[in-house]
């Protein structure tokens, strides 16, 4: 069982703790998509089912700034006609979990600190993924917020249940803004944020966080690097996990 919070955001959710909350020490927004798993699961079911030439052109539009991450989270899915089962069944046939994930979500479980799954991509495909490769009770200890896939008789549409919050904290540009699990977390009473990402969505994320992590080699490394935002490039997701029971006994 996953905690899906979609609906709370569409109804207006308030984040604010209440007055007798307990302070946490440390809480983990983590992406999905290239940094939980080792693909990119939505770009592998555009590519499968939409054709990869059709992925290109979206990904080159991307590159020359004409579509936001919403757009190219909508632009990736126009070609593909895949039932909501075909789509999970191939997420969760393909993904590999990147060494060191179970263990940094054994470490959040382990010390009480909340695990927010922050993903651009599609909620249907991350909880299939989620299901066949990550065992209770460490699964039920997510919680995930994703866009929701939009399954019928015409291509794969999207919508973007975090959108409004994301727009009042400022971001435009992203469907599901990772800056709005950050401030939830900050509302809960959490002293220390640990961010984990890879991609241009993640940038929010890893500037607002108190412990950053970035994938090596990929765009946010980079882009942390050139903007001299402190972090620590990771290939494998051990050392986060430390770090969370690190900053647990502090």
């Amino acid at each position: 069982m996953l905690l899906w919070l979609a609906s709370r955001s569409s109804r207006g959710y308030d984040p604010r703790p209440m007055s007798d909350s307990p302070a946490l020490p440390v809480g983990v927004v983590c992406d999905f998509d290239g940094t939980v798993t080792v693909l990119d699961i939505g770009d592998e079911i555009s590519r499968h089912f939409g054709g990869d030439a059709h992925w290109q052109t979206q990904k080159a539009a991307f590159l020359r700034h004409e579509l936001d991450t919403r757009g190219i989270i909508l632009g990736i899915y126009t070609s593909v006609f895949a039932s909501e089962a075909e789509v999970r069944k191939f997420a969760a046939e393909h993904a590999v979990l990147r060494k060191g994930f179970l263990e940094l979500l054994s470490a959040a479980h382990e010390t009480g600190a909340p695990f927010i799954l922050a993903s651009g991509g599609l909620r249907q495909y991350v909880e299939a993924v989620l299901e066949a490769h990550v065992p209770e009770p460490l699964r039920s200890h997510i919680e995930l917020r994703a866009n929701e896939g939009l399954f019928g008789d015409g291509p794969l549409g999207v919508h973007f249940p975090w959108a409004t919050r994301s727009r009042v904290l400022g971001c435009s540009s992203c469907g599901t803004c990772k800056r709005v699990s950050v401030a939830d977390l900050r509302a809960r009473g959490v002293q220390k944020i640990l961010g984990i990402g890879d991609g241009f969505a993640d940038r929010c994320l890893l500037e607002r966080s108190d412990l950053a992590f970035a994938r090596k080699d990929s765009y946010l490394a980079r882009w942390c690097t050139e903007k001299k935002v402190a972090h620590t490039e990771f290939e494998e997701l051990f050392d986060a996990a430390r770090a969370v029971l690190d900053t647990a006994k502090r």
